[in-house]
């Protein structure tokens, strides 16, 4: 949800710090993050009546290598019961030590409609100096009026 712009978009400046997933996490094991799930088991409900139930259920059985009780069985939908110091089925990430990106885009989140190259500064404080100046012009329009 976004309050409605005042200005097209071609007035607007976009100042990101950024850390994309892809770049700045690694894989992680469940120890690794504490996982909740890892350090005190875990329920699953599976429908296996549905195409993904029935895959789930038959890697969970044939595959995963976890150990689990069968806690509830009613109409197709089959709930288990994870042991814990197993790995649970979610994909943890953790942050690398790599330094966020510091950029300055053209337009906003509507586009970039007059096509201005994206900035990334080599260091913070540049992006901090382009983002006080930006905010002082903007300061200055207002006062004129």
């Amino acid at each position: 949800m976004r309050i409605e712009p005042n200005l097209p978009t071609s007035a607007y400046q976009t100042f990101q710090i950024v850390a994309p997933t892809e770049t700045h996490t690694v894989p992680a094991s469940c120890e690794d993050v504490e996982c909740a799930s890892y350090l005190n088991g875990w329920r699953m409900r599976i429908d296996l009546q549905t195409p993904l139930g029935v895959e789930q259920g038959r890697y969970i059985k044939h595959d995963s290598g976890r150990s689990y009780k069968v806690i509830d069985q009613t109409d197709g939908l089959v709930t288990l019961e994870f042991a814990a110091n197993q790995p649970c089925f979610q994909e943890h990430r953790i942050r690398t030590q790599r330094p966020e990106v510091f950029r300055v885009k053209g337009g906003d989140h509507r586009g970039n409609p007059l096509g201005i190259l994206t900035r990334v500064h080599k260091k913070p404080e540049f992006w901090v100096e382009e983002f006080a100046e930006n905010q002082a012009r903007i300061a200055e329009a207002i006062e004129k009026g």
